[in-house]
């Protein structure tokens, strides 16, 4: 009988701890959620310009010729919190600059030098709060080499950041 009590007095903790823990973790899904992807942001014209330049600005870190710590740090410090999360910086740089920049190199057929002189144009295509799509394109001497490509956007802790895992 003492056992069976102690067995019954074991399952109700367990369960306690169990439902405490579920309950913690949706609070911090919703804090975390909160924090990260506001709904019902007023996008305003500063925040408007603020996008735009920061995909200009991404593209400029991208096609940097030597690859600096601040370009680095600004290409990696603009992309999604979650995408961060999956991929530490060490492999952002690696993977960014060893493989994706020649790709992209080698799909334009271009030079470094040429792209980094393209006129690049952006333009807010959609507004979803915290979700906007920006759509690139990139000309050269009047030519199209880049684009129009949609880039996704999201506003974390009350800064655009780029979103593409």
């Amino acid at each position: 009988m003492a056992s069976f009590k102690i067995f019954a007095i074991l399952t109700i903790l367990l369960l306690l701890i169990v439902l405490g823990a579920c309950n913690a973790n949706n609070n911090s899904k919703q804090s975390s959620e909160s924090t990260y992807s506001p709904a019902g942001v007023e996008l305003d014209s500063k925040m408007h310009e603020q996008l735009l330049v920061l995909a200009n600005n991404r593209a400029e870190w991208f096609l940097v010729n030597d690859v600096t710590t601040e370009a680095l740090e600004g290409l990696y410090g603009s992309w999604s919190v979650i995408c961060q999360n999956e991929t530490p910086l060490a492999e952002y740089k690696g993977a960014v600059y060893e493989v994706v920049r020649p790709w992209f190199l080698e799909m334009t057929k271009m030079e470094l030098q040429d792209l980094q002189g393209a006129d690049r144009h952006y333009n807010l295509e959609s507004w979803t709060s915290p979700w906007a799509y920006v759509e690139e394109i990139w000309e050269l001497n009047g030519k199209l080499i880049w684009g129009p490509q949609l880039q996704l956007y999201l506003i974390e802790s009350g800064s655009w950041r780029y979103h593409d895992c």
